[in-house]
């Protein structure tokens, strides 16, 4: 099989391991540098949760995201396994679906209750879901499921994805922050970035992850052994690969969603299109304190992808999140604002 065909099939292997996330549905973009100023390194993008008139739709977001838990937190193997097990059940008979429910949420329940102070799953498949729809990249390594394992090390990324374009490899590493303001979350994403470069170790145990218990597994044959090649980077140190942190910083955006417009009986879509401008107004600010922070921690602005995701109160879509999930409280995390890592 010639390079051409190789990267070919490659392609297509990892494109099949795109998921589906109409993020746009409930989160809707109000500035990216990539338009303003492609030049602007690290490229920034400004998301919010999206209006119903002149209300934030905050609970819309927290049913989105609980949804999109099954294909964030089950392995693409383990997936599979419930798509038969539907496909095979007699006419009408959809009672698997109650367990894939329950398994999804035990596997945060769990993990909530054995890592207290890590307790920020909203924003992490909230990270997910901008991977997905805004980077087209597929998730590689199912981390919720595998945080949850005695073997996975609690201080990892919280998701690795890839795409495969023109012959090369471009690996997306996760950090998702929930942050009662926009400085303090990237700043610690800079902390993150800077600490996971040096530390060689936890890099390394991120790429065997990914080898050893990732979405690859559904591959088979040839295409399989080609994708586990692209992501060894001890026994195929030739392989080229472009690495990329990305950011998704969920905040509390109190002063702009407080600037507000009287309702009235014109276009419905008045309002968001009012936040969306003074909103979009803090892009370069917020490119700024991005690039400001990371270069204070020494992390290198030119790897790194920040999205902004802005919302009344984090702690509100937290509260909302788990509301979905069919949990009216967890007694121990109700303060996702501090550090994570």
């Amino acid at each position: 099989m010639s390079v051409e065909d190789q990267n070919k099939k490659l392609e297509h292997s990892l494109a099949e391991l795109l998921d589906k996330v109409a993020l746009n549905t409930v989160v809707n973009c109000a500035y990216s540098s990539k338009i303003d100023d492609a030049s602007l390194l690290p490229p920034t993008t400004l998301l919010y949760v999206r209006f119903n008139e002149d209300m934030p739709q905050v609970h819309s977001l927290a049913r989105f995201l609980w949804k999109q838990c099954v294909n964030y937190a089950l392995s693409r193997k383990r997936r599979i396994e419930f798509q038969k097990t539907i496909q095979n059940a007699a006419p009408g008979d959809i009672s698997a679906t109650t367990e894939i429910v329950r398994v999804v949420r035990d596997v945060f329940v769990d993990f909530n209750k054995k890592y207290p102070s890590r307790a920020s799953e909203v924003g992490e498949v909230l990270a997910y879901c901008v991977a997905v729809h805004h980077l087209q990249a597929a998730q590689v390594a199912a981390k919720m499921s595998l945080k949850t394992s005695t073997n996975m090390p609690i201080h990892g990324l919280d998701g690795i994805h890839a795409t495969f374009d023109s012959g090369q490899l471009s690996i997306y590493f996760l950090e998702s922050k929930l942050s009662q303001t926009a400085n303090a979350g990237v700043r610690e994403f800079a902390e993150s970035v800077a600490g996971f470069s040096k530390n060689e170790k936890q890099y390394l145990r991120e790429y065997e992850l990914v080898g050893d218990l990732g979405n690859l597994d559904v591959l088979e044959g040839e295409v399989r052994k080609l994708a586990l090649d692209h992501f060894d980077v001890i026994g195929k140190p030739e392989i080229q690969r472009r690495e990329r942190y990305v950011g998704v910083i969920c905040y509390s955006e109190k002063k702009h969603f407080s600037n507000v417009i009287p309702v009235s009986d014109g276009p419905t879509d008045i309002h968001e299109k009012h936040f969306s401008g003074i909103y979009g107004n803090e892009g370069r600010h917020h490119y700024d304190a991005t690039l400001k922070h990371l270069k204070d921690h020494g992390a290198n602005p030119n790897k790194c992808i920040v999205f902004f995701v802005a919302v009344p109160s984090v702690d509100k879509l937290r509260e909302a999140f788990y509301s979905e999930m069919g949990i009216s409280e967890i007694s121990h995390a109700q303060k996702p604002e501090g550090k994570k890592k």
